[in-house]
Formats: C-alpha cells, structure tokens, sequence
C-alpha cells in the first residue's frame, strides 16, 4: 500500500496545505525575475491538488502527477470544487512519459527527498528536463540535511494535529550514515462512535547542494538560482532547512 493512502485523509485536512497556497502566491514573483510566461505547467508529486488548482484558477493549464491514487482522488474533487479544469495523472515521477510538452515544471514540498537514491533522483530530473520545451524552467524545493536531521529532530515527538474528528503525532529520528530521515505517523480519525488508526512510516533522504547540483548538471540543465529563502530569494545558508532551485532547459 503506498504511504500516501491511508494518510492522504489526514494529509487533506492539515496544515500541510498552506505551503502550497504560499508557494501558488509567490510563484509570480519568481518568474517575473526570470521574465518568463509560461503558459503550461507540469507539476510533480501534485498531492490533493492544492498548488495545481491555484495555478489553474489564474488560467494557467495544468497537468498534475501524483503516485497515489487516493491523492489524486482528493485532487479532482477539490478541482471539481473549484470548478476547474486540471488533468490529473497517475505516474511516477521517476519514468515521466512527456517530451516538449510543458513550459514550466514544478515540484514541491520536499517530494524529491522522498527519492532515497541518487539514481533516482537523476531520472524524475532527466524526466522533467525532456517535459519541458526549449528554455522552459523547473522549480523545486528540497529538506536540506540541516533540515532533516536538526530542524525535524527538535522533538522526540510532536501532535501535528487534534480536531474532534481526528488525531495526529509525528514521531522523527534520523540516520546519519545515510542521511535518510524517518518520520513514524500515527493517526486517529473518527467514523461515527469509533476511532480508527493509522500507521505509516515517511523516509526522506537529505542532499548535499553538491549532490543536487551534480545530477542537473548530468541532464543537461543549466542552474539560474539557488535559494534558501524563497520570500527574499536569498542565498542559503548552513542552516537552512530548505532551499529552491530554478534551472532552465
């Protein structure tokens, strides 16, 4: 089952949304620094749809990609909601199937650090390199090590979040040999007088900016910005829990 089934309800309900609203709203901005328009977007492990829909509400056209179908279902419903179109796919970013599609790749949320091995991480690249058209962009964010193994490990364990119809706690540790941070999640969620739990384990491997920056390179893109701060588009620094990327085809 993947990881992403059973904890999507929860995922659909928490706090995990707002960073795709705040990526959606800064968005613009990046790419009026690059003087670019895009008009097609692909985005990468799309979730429930949130950045997808935003972006198709300021009439772009959008394509979303997602390995979990319950994601997905989530994804067509809150476009249906909405009341735009966005095509949603079930595909694995590692084997993409477009070529000289899109003008604008995303990926968001550290969905790359879910790829815990560099081979990997060079295809889901080398697939969205082939997606995009000549000079399109790719922007993406990723948990630096900093992130993952001091930012995530602050608490032995945390709630995420305790509504009347559900309950959630996060328990992280990290592996330092292999820079792959586990994140155990129990949940609770309430169906009429019962409550009912679920189990998951999330693992996410930390990068070097060296590493990142190896694997665009190997597919041929050439890096335009590396940020640790999104807002200020500032360089990162070594305790920066995130960074982004702009590269161009």
């Amino acid at each position: 089952m993947s990881i992403y089934e059973r904890f999507a309800y929860f995922y659909a309900k928490g706090p995990y949304l707002r960073y795709s609203e705040r990526v959606a709203e800064l968005l613009p901005a990046v790419l009026e620094r690059f003087d670019a328009q895009p008009r097609a977007i692909l985005d990468l492990a799309c979730g429930e749809g949130t950045f997808a829909v935003a972006m198709a509400k300021r009439g772009f056209q959008v394509t979303g990609v997602d390995l979990s179908p319950r994601m997905l279902q989530f994804a067509r419903e809150r476009a249906e909601r909405e009341n735009v179109k966005v095509e949603f796919l079930l595909q694995d970013m590692r084997s993409l199937p477009f070529e000289d599609r899109f003008d604008l790749v995303t990926c968001w949320f550290d969905s790359l650090n879910y790829l815990l091995e560099l081979e990997n991480l060079t295809k889901t690249f080398a697939g969205a390199c082939r997606a995009l058209k000549k000079a399109g962009l790719f922007i993406f964010d990723m948990n630096t090590i900093y992130g993952l193994a001091v930012d995530w490990q602050r608490n032995p364990c945390y709630v995420q979040q305790d509504t009347p119809e559900l309950f959630e706690i996060h328990f992280p540790r990290y592996d330092f040999e292999k820079n792959i941070a586990a994140m155990r999640i129990t949940g609770f969620v309430k169906e009429g007088a019962r409550w009912t739990r679920m189990d998951e384990e999330h693992k996410e491997r930390g990068y070097t900016l060296e590493d990142i920056r190896q694997c665009l390179k190997e597919v041929d893109f050439q890096e335009l910005a590396c940020w640790g701060n999104l807002v200020e588009m500032s360089e990162p620094k070594p305790d920066s829990g995130r960074v982004w990327f702009a590269v161009q085809k």
